[in-house]
């Protein structure tokens, strides 16, 4: 059977996490599948997402990163781009694939604008020939799911990718000293990652180094980070949007993750710390606790009293940290991008 043709409609590998992770998938495939990315991102006109929709279905195959920021503003460019997708996919039999990287809950955006997210999701839904989830709660959470086949593919670690950097050039890169206790938050700044309680448990242990490593994604998170950089503590170190180069050498320079995360389905970030080594503080939400429940070293806290406060979390973490640091990268080696890339590769193929 010759390879078949895919249309990964994804962002630019520079437009964040679901970029990065849509390159890497390509290039793990690219002795498989030939694949073509189509970009797709919130800044295109209305026309451009037409066009996007129907060039993909010339392909064998269309795979599509899903993620609500694409069809802003208020999701409307969405009923445009899957209504154009399905005609065009009915019309030439092209089977659709989407990859669902979150899915907001009436938590997320409050009950009443659910009801319009959940008919988008329902028209996302009847437009797939397959959904893919990266998680059980993710899975759980897509309500209109039933009308179509879904399956489950874990993001996995992308242990190929991890640059060989020395820690003491990684840490003088921002500033600090091989004998510095380094804490960092890594990755793209919203509210919904915890970065105040971050800042706060910085103004705690004056004793430490923070890194603030990275900044706003979009528009409406910059006030939020500015706010962020003003309440930060004479101990933190604050980047902003970090270099391809400087985002690797963040995880190099840290003794410990923090992810103090109040509502997240999948977790770049943490893959990273897995291919790293980094020892990681979560806090317990649903999606870390399960993965801490299959055996992920994760040093769980809260505020409730059933974990660890924040402050016990990373004493756990420095004291225990070469032997979590050797765990860590265990757990993301049994989880290698490459078993990934073969599960879609095996997912095309039968729907050809």
């Amino acid at each position: 059977m010759d390879a078949p043709t895919v249309s990964i409609l994804a962002p630019p590998e520079d437009h964040g996490g679901i970029g990065h992770y849509a390159a890497q998938l390509q290039a793990r495939m690219a002795d498989t599948i030939d694949a073509t990315h189509i970009p797709l991102y919130a800044e295109l006109g209305v026309t451009d997402y037409v066009r996007a929709a129907l060039h993909a279905t010339e392909s064998d195959v269309v795979h599509i990163q899903f993620e609500y920021g694409f069809f802003r503003p208020k999701l409307l460019y969405a009923w445009i781009f899957f209504s154009a997708l399905f005609l065009g996919a009915r019309i030439r039999d092209v089977p659709v694939v989407v990859t669902v990287h979150e899915v907001w809950t009436p938590d997320v955006v409050g009950r009443v604008q659910y009801a319009y997210v959940w008919l988008v999701q329902l028209l996302l839904a009847i437009t797939a020939t397959r959904l893919v989830f990266m998680t059980e709660a993710a899975e759980t959470d897509f309500r209109p799911r039933d009308v179509v086949a879904d399956q489950r593919i874990p993001h996995g670690v992308d242990t190929d990718e991890v640059r060989d950097i020395e820690p003491e050039e990684a840490r003088a890169a921002f500033g600090y000293n091989s004998d510095d206790t380094v804490i960092s938050q890594i990755g793209y700044v919203s509210p919904r990652k915890g970065t105040e309680d971050f800042l706060r448990l910085a103004g705690r242990h004056p004793e430490y180094k923070f890194l603030l490593a990275g900044g706003p994604l979009r528009d409406e998170d910059k006030p939020y980070f500015q706010d962020a950089v003003e309440m930060a503590p004479a101990n933190v170190h604050t980047t902003g949007v970090l270099s391809d180069e400087m985002f690797h050498a963040a995880f190099i320079a840290t003794d410990v993750a923090v992810l103090a995360y109040h509502d997240i389905r999948q977790s770049g970030i943490l893959n990273w710390c897995f291919a790293y080594g980094v020892p990681v503080v979560c806090r317990a939400i649903d999606r870390f606790q399960a993965l801490s429940a299959r055996g992920a070293p994760l040093v769980l806290f809260d505020e409730s009293g059933h974990y660890p406060s924040i402050d016990e979390a990373v004493d756990t973490a420095l004291a225990e940290a070469t032997g979590r640091a050797e765990s860590m990268r265990a757990f993301g080696a049994e989880r290698d991008f490459s078993q990934v890339a073969r599960q879609y590769i095996d997912l095309y193929q039968s729907l050809r």
